[in-house]
């Protein structure tokens, strides 16, 4: 009976110290984006006191400014564009790779597979030269275009490496039993496979779209000043003459914000996606 008790004692130990871990994890990671919030809403002079001010009168002046200066707007409707097309275009054209890689026989598919996950293992920046010079020779620098396809480029070897494990997770005798109903192969995967693997095609969007948002290397290069990014935008507020902290901040809370609409959308299948085939 003293065992037991004893055992009991350790494991609600156990559980306060993971909650306390989980809940200081969360802090360090949630604390940055509370302050950059609350300065969003503050003036200069609240800002930088010398004093930490807890209660103050918030201001939208500095969300006013960032939206109505500097093409900010643009740049906002830009990354918009170009993640949701380059998300679009990348789970398409990595469906079409992964599918035969999980389903069909294909000779070293083990090796394709590795060489296909290992472009994005390569940093970016020792691939921006030639593929900026191969832009300019079809002339897109300066376009979305060209940032569209960096960015399908980017992702796409991550999104083939995950969905192919999510299809795999897709049963066997499903897509059998498909077939022998008359279904081609081409219908069963997208009347039966594509729902069933929709969960994890989602969390792979969704990773997809967050990283083209958040992309700076390839959009600084070669975007102008009709084609840049939010990211892009964010850097002409550091200027030789100083940095606008505070409209710095509220420009930085309207980059979340879609983040957080698209993370919220997508929970439903984010936590189904991100978890499919850990437990068998």
């Amino acid at each position: 009976m003293k065992t037991t008790t004893r055992r009991g004692r350790q494991l609600r130990a156990l559980h306060i110290v993971r909650i306390a871990v989980a809940i200081a994890v969360a802090l360090f990671f949630f604390l940055p984006l509370l302050w950059m919030m609350t300065t969003a809403f503050k003036t200069s002079n609240q800002a930088f006191s010398a004093e930490v001010v807890w209660f103050f009168v918030p201001t939208l002046q500095n969300f006013a400014t960032a939206l109505g200066g500097s093409g900010f707007t643009a740049a906002l409707a830009n990354s918009a564009q170009v993640a949701v097309l380059s998300s679009i275009l990348v789970i398409a054209l990595a469906s079409g790779i992964a599918y035969p890689l999980a389903r069909f026989n294909i000779k070293g598919k083990s090796g394709i597979t590795v060489t296909i996950l290992s472009l994005r293992v390569v940093p970016p920046i020792v691939t921006i030269i030639p593929l900026f010079l191969l832009l300019r020779t079809f002339g897109l620098n300066g376009t979305l275009t060209a940032i569209i396809l960096l960015h399908i480029f980017m992702n796409l070897p991550l999104a083939v490496w995950l969905l192919r494990g999510f299809y795999e997770e897709v049963p066997r005798e499903i897509e059998e039993a498909a077939l022998l109903d008359g279904l081609g192969h081409v219908s069963t995967f997208f009347r039966i496979i594509l729902p069933l693997a929709m969960p994890g095609i989602a969390a792979t969007a969704f990773l997809s779209f967050v990283f083209s948002w958040n992309e700076f290397l390839f959009a600084s290069i070669l975007s102008n000043a009709t084609s840049r990014t939010v990211t892009v935008a964010l850097t002409e507020y550091v200027t030789p003459v100083g940095t606008q902290w505070t409209v710095i901040m509220a420009a930085g809370t309207l980059v979340a914000i879609p983040v957080w609409i698209a993370a919220l959308a997508a929970q439903k299948y984010l936590v189904r996606g991100l978890t499919l085939g850990a437990v068998k």
